[in-house]
């Protein structure tokens, strides 16, 4: 008994799901990653020189004081003449010292507060970028989300 040909039947493969949408929410989420670190590295170096700015101030502050209770005592010190003029000259001298090395110190206070805002600045970009992509992946999620349901239910009808 001989067989008859069979009839190769059509059979639909399944489609392999699309992946692209995945793959760019998982490099978008090392993206976002990479960012998050960089805005809190931004968060870090702008503590630090904040902190260093209230330093120098502090320090600022404390040298003026110096040099105005130094020149305070010195002078009094004089007009009850409980010191001679050459060491009154003296004390002068100091005191002027003393006065450039509080306007130094300022110096450093005021670049220290350019510094400062630059890296508020940074850390005010980097959080924007964040805060950016963070809505991105939040969208792409959605959509990806909307698209399988929609694939479901056109599977079901």
């Amino acid at each position: 008994m001989r067989r008859g040909k069979r009839e190769v039947v059509d059979v639909a493969e399944p489609r392999r799901p699309d992946r692209s949408l995945d793959q760019l929410l998982h490099v978008r989420k090392q993206r976002l990653g990479r960012l998050e670190r960089e805005r809190s590295s931004a968060r870090e170096s702008w503590r630090a020189s904040r902190q260093a700015l209230r330093d120098y101030k502090l320090r600022k502050r404390e040298a003026v004081r110096q040099a105005a209770q130094f020149w305070q005592e010195s002078r009094a010190r004089f007009l009850q003449m409980t010191i001679t003029t050459g060491q009154f000259h003296l004390a002068k001298a100091r005191h002027a010292r003393m006065k450039e090395e509080a306007a130094s110190l300022n110096l450093r206070c005021q670049e220290a507060v350019r510094e400062s805002r630059l890296a508020g600045a940074r850390f005010f970009a980097a959080r924007n970028e964040a805060r950016r992509a963070q809505r991105q992946q939040e969208k792409l999620g959605i959509m990806r989300d909307e698209l399988k349901a929609w694939s479901r239910q056109a599977g079901e009808d």
